[in-house]
């Protein structure tokens, strides 16, 4: 695929597209997820789930506007109609309950993050009595909850970046997220010197309870929109967008396809 369809699926959100919805669709994100979803010195929304979100509403043909939402209120929001969809949610069974997905756009890794030397054991028992922080209500907050919660203290967050914060002001021993997230938004800041990935690699596809790829979100009862939202992923894989924008944020290797 070449540069200039590149640029021509980025650019949907700023152009009025006649097509299969006669109103542009309104999909919430949580911007404090960066390199997926943050805002930039201007205060725009961008990032990778927001270009996937952009090249996906150019693949549909349709007009598409971003809501900043904090991640708490993101189900509940599009539950309640305040928009269409959610992008760059992680599917779980728990979820499924409530809402439907679209096919995902790709898989997420997860690591533990800690001080440079800990020892690599990550079991309950080696992490017995340590404070973990997570973001509250993710899929990681599940996982962490269900293995260390008799064994270790769980602190959650509803912003991505404070449990990273928390522990580079020494109020946790460890986080554990999303690998790309951890390396891009802390490790390799100046806050993430003295930190690294501590144990080995949790793949969603796995370890069902981390989630099983990251996808679009929409209405319990709207499977048309969920089946639109598929079709384009689909096409866009075919196509090659997902894996050059996985290269334009460099995250080649960091996430899975």
């Amino acid at each position: 695929m070449n540069r200039r369809t590149l640029c021509a699926a980025l650019a949907c959100l700023a152009l009025p597209l006649t097509g299969h919805a006669a109103e542009p669709l309104r999909i919430a994100a949580d911007a404090t997820y960066p390199p997926f979803e943050y805002t930039d010195a201007s205060g725009a929304v961008v990032g990778f789930d927001i270009d996937v979100t952009k090249a996906a509403c150019a693949e549909m043909k349709t007009e598409c506007v971003l809501v900043n939402q904090p991640w708490d209120g993101l189900i509940p929001g599009v539950q309640a109609r305040k928009y269409d969809a959610v992008v760059g949610m992680n599917i779980s069974a728990e979820r499924l309950k409530v809402v439907s997905f679209s096919q995902p756009f790709y898989y997420m890794y997860n690591n533990f993050v800690g001080h440079v030397g800990t020892k690599p054991d990550v079991s309950p028992v080696a992490l017995k009595g340590k404070i973990i922080a997570v973001q509250r209500g993710s899929t990681q907050d599940r996982f962490i909850t269900d293995t260390y919660g008799k064994t270790a203290t769980i602190k959650r967050y509803v912003n991505a970046q404070d449990p990273m914060m928390e522990m580079a002001n020494g109020r946790a021993d460890f986080t554990f997220g999303n690998t790309a997230q951890l390396k891009r938004g802390f490790l390799d800041t100046p806050k993430g010197q003295g930190f690294g990935f501590i144990g080995p690699t949790f793949d969603g596809r796995k370890d069902k309870v981390l989630g099983e790829g990251l996808a679009f979100v929409v209405r319990k009862d709207n499977t048309d929109l969920a089946n639109r939202f598929s079709q384009a992923i689909a096409a866009l894989k075919q196509k090659g967008v997902i894996k050059q924008l996985a290269a334009k944020h460099n995250l080649t290797g960091l996430i899975g396809e």
